[in-house]
Order: structure tokens, then sequence, then C-alpha cells
């Protein structure tokens, strides 16, 4: 009955939270020094093995269906958004066990909470009410807040937690008075009733405040410019396996909120509809998209640290999604499907990738550091070829068919402006993933410690290396799908 449930995902995630909270409660002795924590690895394995229960119940569970008068969803939709956050989820917290546990900083709460911030991702994306929405969104962000500090005796990661935490309230703050004012206004909290309040020309100047400030507690989690600038601090001071997680899986639950959020606010035109309402939320999310774009890009070439220069290209990649957004049903929708795939599997492998990285607390992860790799460590320097090219639109990778079904979707719905903008900015983006290379290939490199050995971290990179090839030269199977998952 749980595997068909509408709730069945969610329920087995947060039983089995709580069960594994409670069995490495039991099972550490009391009164221990700091330090002295051991890894546990049944509760590492546990965590995997609920993430694997819940994508069966994902795939045998209703296709479509809800639950609390339509607060939860069950769609296909929300079908192929939650096989992704598993699937990355599943990956991040393997690896992210194995990494604490190599340099002695493993502690038994970190799957748990890696857990409790997947199960709020799961239940963002099957959100049909905003009370649902913002519980989810909550959920994610405070274990979240935890993650980002976990390495808590150095201070470049609690400095990341406490600025990710005070900035995080102040967009919760936004969120929750721009709802407010919507429900003030329309009288309800459901998603389907406020469309049809919209719909029906009844609605007030403050749904259209309330909306703005909706956008902008949106768009802090995105890391949407001007909300971005936790995103380069938090990155560089998380470790990086917890960066990769909040730069892959968080992305995806959070698109695919806004995504729901579009379609039920302004139907089968996106927000091509509404009069002076849809004029405000195009222009606002229009502007959102191109500053993003613009500053993602540009303040990227400047950055001398890997992590840093990812947090940037992760805001650039934000502007692409965000012109996707824009571009409405079907074809743009289908486009953030499909654009998310990729981008999970090539930020995947090169954030697996920079955690074999020598030294401590990640200060192995320079661009000097990249410098002569190929000559030290050749499948390293390929496996990272592969994903910059593929992240900087280089065909026949998954990048590139990503933003062209993206870009040309956006095209038809008639943002010829912001598109090639999109265009001209991810040229700029080809600089600084071609710096890399170049330093890999045609640099000479001092001499530095030998990577962290991994089998699973290699077998993760081979994983994410066939999945940006095979979608780059075979993308029929995926663009079907994502066609498919767009339509609700």
């Amino acid at each position: 009955v749980l595997f068909r449930s509408v709730l069945g995902p969610e329920l087995i995630l947060a039983l089995g939270a709580m069960a594994l909270l409670l069995v490495g409660a039991i099972s550490t002795p009391a009164n221990l020094p700091p330090g002295a924590e051991k890894p546990m690895p049944v509760i590492g394995w546990g965590a995997i093995l609920l993430l694997a229960l819940s994508a069966v119940a994902v795939v045998l569970g209703p296709e479509k269906a809800s639950a609390f008068h339509g607060s939860f969803v069950a769609d296909g939709f929300s079908r192929f958004a939650k096989i992704l956050i598993l699937v990355g989820a599943a990956l991040s917290i393997l690896l992210a066990d194995e990494f604490f546990s190599s340099i002695q900083l493993s502690r038994f709460e970190l799957p748990v909470v890696m857990l409790l911030a997947t199960l709020g991702m799961l239940l963002m994306v099957s959100a049909g009410n905003f009370l649902s929405l913002y519980m989810g969104l909550e959920l994610q962000s405070l274990a979240l807040y935890v993650l980002a500090a976990f390495n808590r005796d150095h201070l470049r990661s609690t400095e990341a937690g406490l600025k990710y935490f005070v900035l995080g309230a102040l967009s919760s703050g936004m969120l929750l008075y721009g709802i407010s004012l919507i429900y003030g206004f329309t009288g309800t909290t459901s998603f389907a009733a406020i469309a049809g309040v919209l719909h029906g020309g009844t609605h007030g100047l403050g749904v259209t405040f309330g909306i703005v400030f909706l956008i902008a507690g949106l768009a802090f989690k995105v890391s949407a410019v001007p909300f971005h600038m936790w995103t380069p601090d938090v990155y560089e001071g998380a470790p990086a396996n917890v960066t990769s997680y909040m730069a892959t899986a968080l992305k995806a639950a959070v698109f695919a909120a806004l995504v729901r959020v579009s379609v039920s606010f302004f139907g089968d035109q996106g927000v091509h509809l509404l009069g002076k309402l849809q004029s405000l939320a195009h222009g606002t999310l229009w502007w959102l998209a191109l500053l993003t774009m613009l500053i993602g890009n540009f303040v990227a070439l400047m950055q001398t640290s890997l992590k840093r220069l990812m947090a940037y290209s992760a805001i650039a990649h934000t502007g692409y999604l965000l012109v996707g957004l824009l571009a409405g049903p079907t074809v743009g929708y289908s486009g953030i499907v499909f654009y998310l795939v990729a981008y999970v599997a090539m930020n995947i492998g090169a954030f697996v990738l920079f955690t074999l990285f020598p030294g401590e607390d990640d200060a192995g992860l320079t661009l000097t550091g990249l410098a002569g790799l190929v000559q030290r460590h050749p499948f390293v320097a390929v496996a990272l070829t592969v994903f910059l090219l593929s992240l900087g639109g280089f065909p026949p990778t998954a990048g590139f068919v990503a933003k062209y079904y993206l870009f040309s979707g956006a095209l038809a719905a008639g943002e010829t402006a912001l598109v090639l903008i999109a265009v001209l900015t991810s040229a700029v983006s080809v600089y600084y993933y071609l710096r890399l290379v170049v330093l890999m290939y045609m640099e000479e490199g001092k001499e530095i410690a030998a990577f962290r050995s991994s089998g699973f971290a290699y077998a993760a990179i081979a994983i994410c290396l066939a999945l940006t090839a095979y979608y780059g030269l075979f993308p029929g199977t995926l663009l079907h799908a994502a066609g498919k998952a767009a339509v609700f």
C-alpha cells in the first residue's frame, strides 16, 4: 500500500530517516570527546536503501493523483523530477559519507540530514498548495544550513553555514510575505483555486505585490541575481560533496517548484496570458534572467578558486533556465527538464572530481592546481574536460543539446532578444571553461600530493561521463520523456 500511495516516497524517507537517527543515537556512546565520533557504514548504506525504495515508490505510485484536498500532487512531472532528485541525492550521500570517513570527519548524522533535505525537495515538487510548498522549502533549507557548516572545525565552513542561514531566513520572510498577500487578496492558498481567481480577473494590487515577493523568495533559492550573494561564499566554504548536492538536487527541486507555480498561476500559456499581471511577471523574470546570465558569466572570468568559479557558473546556468521558464509550457518546460538532467550529470561529475584533489579543507581547489594535470592524472583531466565542454555547450555533449533545445523553445515563444543575449553570454563562458582545459594540457604544474583514491568516486565519474556523452549523441529518448513530463 505504501508503494502505491501518493505520499509513498515521502513517507518512506521520513520514517526511514527517523529510524536511522534513532539507530545512530542509540549506538553512539555518550560523552565522546570532540572528533572521536566514528563513521557508521550501516547508516550510510541504510540511507541509500531508503532512497532506492523511495524511487521504487515513485515508479509504482499513481500516475495522476492528489492528497489532502490537492495540497500534494502526483503526476508525470513530479515523477520525473523526483527520480532526478533521488539519483542526485543517492550519489551525493554515498560519496559524501565516504569522503568524510576518509578524513575522519564522518558522523552518523550526515546521511540522515541529507535524507531530510531530500524529503523537503520531494515535497516541493509535488506541492499543490502554498503551505505544502513552504513546508518542503523550509525542510530542505534547514537541513542544508547544517550541511553547509558540517565541517565545523574550519572557519570557512561555519561562515558559509551562518551566511546561508541569515540570508535564507531573509528570503523565507519575503516568500511568506508574498504568500500572505496572495492569500489575503484571493482567499485561498491552493494553486488551482488561485488560478481560477486570477483568470476571473478579480485580483487586486496586493496579488501583484505578492507575486513579486514570491518570485524574490524563490529566486534566492536558485541563485538568481540580485539574490545570488550567498552562492559563492557558501559554495567555497561548504565541503565539495555538500556543494555538489546543493548545486544539483537543490536546483532541480526549486526549478520544478517554479514550473509548477508558473503553470498553476498562468495556465497553459505560461507567463503570456494575464494582461497587467502577465506583464509584471514576464518583465520580472526577463530582467532576472538577463542580470543572472550577465553577472554569472562575467564575474566568473575573474575567479581563481575552482569552487567560486563553479558557483558563478551555476548562477549563469540559472539564467539559462529562467529563459526556459519564460518560453512557457511544452517546449520551454520540457527544455528545463532536459537541461536539469544534463546539468545534474555534468555538475556531479565535476564536483566528484574536485573531492579527489589533495589538500585539507579543499585547499587544492585552485586554478593553478590544474596546471599539468593531464601528465599526473590523465583520467581525471579527460573526464573534467568533457564536463567543462558540456557546461560550455560544445557538441556533441548533453550540454549542447540542452542549450539548443532550451534556446530554440524560447526563440519560438518570441524571446528573441533574450535568446541572443543568452547565446552571447554562453560564448563568454567558453573562455573560462577553456582556460581550465588549457591549464590542464598546456601548462606545467608543480608537484602536489597524490589524489585521493576512491572506487565509488571513479564509478560515479564514469556514470556521469556516460550520461553526458550518450545524451549528447542520442538525445531522442530523454527529449521524448522530458516532453511527456512537461505536459501536466
